[in-house]
């Protein structure tokens, strides 16, 4: 692949990040997550891509030897645009994911304590957190074995 071309994969692939980066934000600001499975397989593909266009730039760099230094001006203005973005994602999905264990941890405690609790007999023959109304209580046994 030429230069060019691949200069315009490049940015094809970047730029399809940052939209897919900046949607799922948004989403996350906004608090609908459940709309976050529609972009999900997306996400994963584009950031697959990306990940592999960058880590060949990586492994082998002098394939943009024939760039403008424009061109790679660009690519580096996208780079840096989608670091941005990743890390303002990854914040926003770490408080939405600490929001939901709380709320599952608040209906759970509030699920425990409405719980009827099957209490223990005490010495009067009374379950643990019942009132005492006095009296007498009737009591039998099965001594049959």
């Amino acid at each position: 692949m030429d230069v060019a071309k691949r200069m315009t994969d490049l940015v094809n692939v970047t730029t399809r990040l940052i939209s897919v980066l900046e949607r799922e934000n948004e989403i996350l600001r906004e608090r609908r997550h459940s709309e976050l499975t529609l972009i999900l397989d997306e996400k994963e593909t584009i950031a697959r891509v990306y990940q592999a266009r960058i880590m060949g730039l990586e492994e082998n760099p002098d394939v943009l030897d024939g760039a403008t230094d424009e061109d790679r001006a660009h690519l580096m203005e996208l780079a840096k645009k989608v670091d941005s973005l990743m890390a303002q994602n990854a914040r926003l999905l770490e408080v939405a994911m600490t929001v939901s264990k709380r709320i599952v941890d608040l209906v759970a405690e509030a699920v425990k304590e409405a719980a009827p609790k099957s209490g223990a007999y005490s010495a009067k023959g009374q379950t643990a957190g019942a009132p005492h109304k006095g009296g007498n209580m009737s009591l039998s046994l099965n001594e049959t074995l």
